[in-house]
Parts: structure tokens; sequence; C-alpha cells
């Protein structure tokens, strides 16, 4: 009887094991939202500047595209705050989707999980990003000027296109980013590590 039983114990360790590894939904490391926020308003700050430099009123597709690019590269940027690569997509909607890019190559493949969000929330005048567990964190915009970007601008308009409207974010729940603390599985440094 006692080998009976032990022997469905054995099975049943070796079996979540087996699933665990093999075929559970891969969790990412938790991102530190903070450095979300803080690296996505140098980006949109640094790209606008450039923008306005060759008088680039309103962003083209392309233009979002190599935005997008840039704040990749900004997020992968040292002192480095994820384990692997991050990699970024622009969604329709003109949300940001962050991912875990395993093997760097830019493109996300079907085993590489979401590890954040970023949204502008026009209302409110913040940018918003969410980690997986969804935890999010607030940067509120300083000035008007931000939102009347070419960059912001054309991230609004695809955002109305999408039928998301200004007000569809105030019922959100975000912990503005002076607040913000990462979580412990959330690996330390950034623009503002140390502060």
């Amino acid at each position: 009887m006692f080998g009976n039983l032990k022997t469905i114990v054995i099975l049943g360790v070796v079996g979540f094991i087996g699933y665990s590894v093999f075929l559970a939904p891969k969790s990412e490391q938790t991102a530190d939202l903070g450095q979300v926020l803080d690296r996505t308003e140098f980006a949109i700050n640094e790209y606008q500047e450039y923008l306005t430099a060759n008088s680039i009123a309103e962003a083209s597709d392309d233009q979002v595209e190599e935005f997008t690019e840039y704040l990749t590269q900004i997020m992968n940027s040292e002192p480095r705050f994820y384990d692997e690569p991050l990699g970024l997509e622009i969604l329709s909607d003109a949300k940001f989707s962050g991912y875990a890019d395993a093997n760097a190559n830019g493109a996300r493949d079907s085993d590489e999980g979401e590890v954040f969000t970023i949204e502008i929330d026009e209302a409110n005048r913040r940018l918003i990003a969410t980690d997986t567990t969804g935890e999010s964190a607030g940067l509120r915009f300083s000035g008007a000027g931000f939102l009347a970007g070419a960059l912001i601008g054309s991230l609004l308009s695809r955002q109305r296109s999408a039928g998301i409207s200004a007000a569809s974010f105030n019922n959100r729940n975000v912990t503005p980013r002076a607040s913000y603390s990462a979580p412990r599985s959330a690996r330390a440094g950034g623009l503002r590590a140390g502060k």
C-alpha cells in the first residue's frame, strides 16, 4: 500500500515539474515601471526635438515606427533594468507593447511574453505603464506642449481611430511615478537609479 502511494507521489511530482518546464505559460520577470516611464518620457522629448528641428508638424507612420525603434534602444540602454533584451511594438490603438526579446531579433516570437504596456492618457495628461500583474504607474506631463507635439499628436490620432476616447483612462487605478516603487522581482538600475 505505501509502495503504491510513494509511486503516485513521485509521478505527481514528476508530472508537475514536466508541466512547469514544458507546458505552463511563460511568466516574464516583472518590469520596473518607473524605468519604463522615465525612459519613455526621455525618448518622447528627444524625438520631438528632432521632429521640431526638422520642421515636422505631424509624425507619419514611418516616423512612429522610427520612434518605436528609438524607444526600444532607450529601453535597452545601460544601465539595464531588465535581464533579457526588450522589444517593442506599436499596436493599432497607439499602445506600446514591450516584450522579452530573448533572441534579440527585433521581432516578437510566439514564446516571447509581454512584459509591459505604455499608453497615453490624454484627458489626465499622463503616460501609463502597466506590467503583467496589472500594476500601473503614471507619469504626468508637464506643460501643454507635450500633448501638442507632432509625435504625441499622431499617437492620439491613432487612439481616436481605434475608438479610444480621451476619457477612456479616467477610471484607471494608477500609482503616481513619484510614489512608485519597483517590486522585488524587478531589476534595479536606470535613468533615475539611486533616487
